[in-house]
């Protein structure tokens, strides 16, 4: 056991615990309220970046320890997996924090108490901490889970004025603890296992148990952790819902991180409770079902995302849509792993996709979110057709808005790109071996071109069009330097994830290196790292002494300056001429809100073709 890292975890969760107690006490001072929790939301998370920075540059991974509570012991471990995800957790939690300092100070909250707020944020964040670091799914599990549901339900009926807010939060807490009821089942139904028995053990007993058995406890967890990740169909049962009418940055908690722990589980259910004497069949057939459930995630949320009109719910439906992606590339993987060791290869593709874009989705579906926070605090709506003509009076949101919407969609040298690719490429180039995947793989390139029509049509209604002129009040300006800080340092990361997804390729392989399980035995290898960092992209260059795929955005980039600047050069040889008119409007004499193109109306004729796939608005 490294002290180190067990007093590391400690004092982080510790920390968040004292200031839900402390910092409401100052509740009536809202900016220091405010500032106080993202100090200590941001001194926790460096001190859990550092707990994970020591697991994944050290030796001694994965680091197993009890917590003694009373009589209670709670195993916990926190292992490379565990590791991304605590730092990522931290990421989102610090910067959301900065950003509610100036965001909760938005009228409609100002006659609300901050109290119950700064007391559910941090017990928020280390429930969810907790969540990827506990070894069990009773003692530990069961205490995790309700600090990240009961507190994470509170903060989103915050405005619990609306009745309507008031269903939604209890329509999520009640299926959040029907999850939890699913998966602490399957902790104690295993025979031989009890309160506090680690997966480990959990694993070994799922070995000697008859297979029909198996298949129900393994069917239970997935249940259980698919609801949490918004998993089709239990994701649209409360997923919209919540994360529409939650204050904003908790919105972007939510989406960026908080259904990335049911991610977190669907990982350790595939990879780490199949016990290693578990037949490869069976494994394969969960491997099928999964990638076939992830499918039809992405394809039904993001059609019914093109939908929305109300760009929170757009979001929201677009985060199940991105979930389906991650659990695809988890069950291709699971699938890879079997007895064909010309698939393994793909299996490490597929799960580096599926890591690398649970990253990115957290940092740009969390920039969405605070970015149509910022639109809302301004303008006083999130309504798609009472927006428009933003780009001019909220220039910066606009900006890191359009750079978000380009990474979502996949758009060559943006972060979403890259995990999609390896995602796409892992299930296309399986071919004869698994022909299903191949369509699999075709659906969700077509899908990504629906999310693409999803963001232009978001960042279009919201930025460039015209309309909030006639529909809002009109001292529209910028916001804070307070709420763009997080915003400009989110979009960097997204640059970041797109134009070096070498770095990633690092990562991930620190994260195999990190972890105990069949999984990392098989793909955890030199030699198979070596072709993921080698033969990805095709394009190859020399980082230090090793050579290094992924070249390609940069490349893609030059060349793409290069035909500008020809571009450019043969405007200028031809003469070229600039002239300027009035623009046309179709025959009426002036432009106004009576006359100009809807949110609602965009994409008409393909919502009719996809009305059967649920998510229809004002007759869509």
């Amino acid at each position: 056991m490294d002290f180190n890292i067990y007093n590391g975890l400690m004092m982080g969760v510790l920390l968040l615990v004292a200031s839900a107690i402390v910092i409401p006490l100052f509740a009536r001072h809202r900016k220091l309220a405010g500032g106080l929790n993202f100090v200590v939301c941001l001194v926790a998370g460096v001190i859990f970046t550092g707990v994970a920075c020591q697991v994944l540059t050290g030796a001694a991974a994965p680091a197993t320890f009890d917590l003694h509570l009373g009589g209670w012991a709670v195993p916990l471990m926190i292992d490379g997996v565990s590791a991304v995800f605590m730092a990522l957790i931290s990421l989102m939690a610090a910067v959301t924090a900065f950003y509610c300092v100036g965001y909760m100070e938005m009228d409609h909250y100002r006659h609300y108490s901050l109290r119950g707020f700064f007391f559910c944020y941090p017990v928020f964040v280390a429930g969810m901490i907790g969540i990827v670091t506990v070894d069990d799914l009773t003692t530990g599990f069961t205490i995790a889970w309700q600090m990240m549901t009961i507190a994470s339900f509170f903060l989103i009926r915050f405005d619990h004025h609306d009745k309507v807010i008031v269903r939604s939060a209890n329509k999520y807490l009640l299926l959040m603890e029907l999850a939890w009821v699913a998966i602490l089942a399957v902790g104690l139904m295993v025979p031989g296992c009890t309160w506090g028995s680690s997966l480990h053990q959990i694993a070994g007993q799922l070995g000697l148990v008859d297979p029909g058995l198996r298949t129900l406890l393994l069917a239970l967890t997935l249940l259980g952790f698919g609801m949490k990740a918004g998993m089709f169909p239990l994701g649209q049962l409360w997923l919209p819902d919540a994360h529409s009418v939650a204050p904003s940055p908790i919105s972007a908690m939510l989406s960026g991180v908080m259904i990335k722990t049911g991610i977190y589980g669907i990982l350790r259910t595939l990879f780490w409770m199949t016990p290693d004497n578990m037949p490869t069949q069976e494994l394969q057939h969960w491997g099928m079902v999964v990638a076939l459930v992830g499918v039809v995630t992405l394809f039904i949320g993001t059609s019914q995302a093109v939908k929305q009109v109300d760009a929170k719910r757009l979001h929201a439906y677009s985060s199940i849509g991105q979930i389906g992606y991650i659990i695809m590339a988890i069950g291709c993987a699971r699938y890879f792993l079997g007895p064909e060791v010309g698939l393994h290869a793909l299996a490490l593709l597929a799960l580096f996709g599926a890591l690398c874009h649970t990253l990115n989705h957290a940092v740009f579906k969390g920039l969405l979110f605070l970015c149509t926070g910022s639109v809302q605090y301004t303008t006083g709506t999130k309504d798609l057709d009472k927006l428009g003509g933003l780009f001019g009076l909220m220039p910066v949101t606009a900006v890191v808005a359009g750079i978000a919407a380009i990474a979502v969609s996949g758009v060559p040298a943006f972060s979403g790109f890259t995990s999609k690719w390896a995602i796409v490429g892992s299930a296309l180039l399986s071919g004869k071996a698994v022909g299903i995947f191949v369509i699999f793989g075709i659906i969700a390139l077509v899908t990504s071109a629906m999310t693409l029509a999803t963001y232009v049509k978001f960042y279009g209604m919201t930025f460039t069009s015209v309309g909030v002129e006639w529909n809002e009040k009109n001292d529209i300006h910028e916001v804070s330097a307070s709420m763009l800080a997080p915003k400009l340092l989110l979009a960097a990361v997204c640059l970041v994830q797109g134009l070096f997804p070498f770095l990633f390729v690092q990562l991930f392989g620190r994260v195999l290196a990190t972890s105990e399980s069949a999984m990392t035995r098989v793909l955890g290898t030199p030699e198979m790292l070596s072709s993921l960092a080698q033969s990805y992209a095709g394009v190859t260059f020399r980082l230090g002494d090793s050579p290094v795929a992924f070249s390609l955005p940069l490349v893609m980039i030059a060349m793409l300056v290069v035909a500008l600047l020809f571009a450019l050069w043969l405007r200028k040889a031809g003469g070229a001429e600039e002239r300027t008119a009035p623009v046309w409007l179709c025959g009426y004499q002036t432009l106004n809100s009576a006359n100009r193109y809807l949110s609602s109306h965009i994409f008409d004729a393909f919502k009719k073709f996809t009305k059967w796939t649920g998510g229809n608005v004002r007759g869509a």
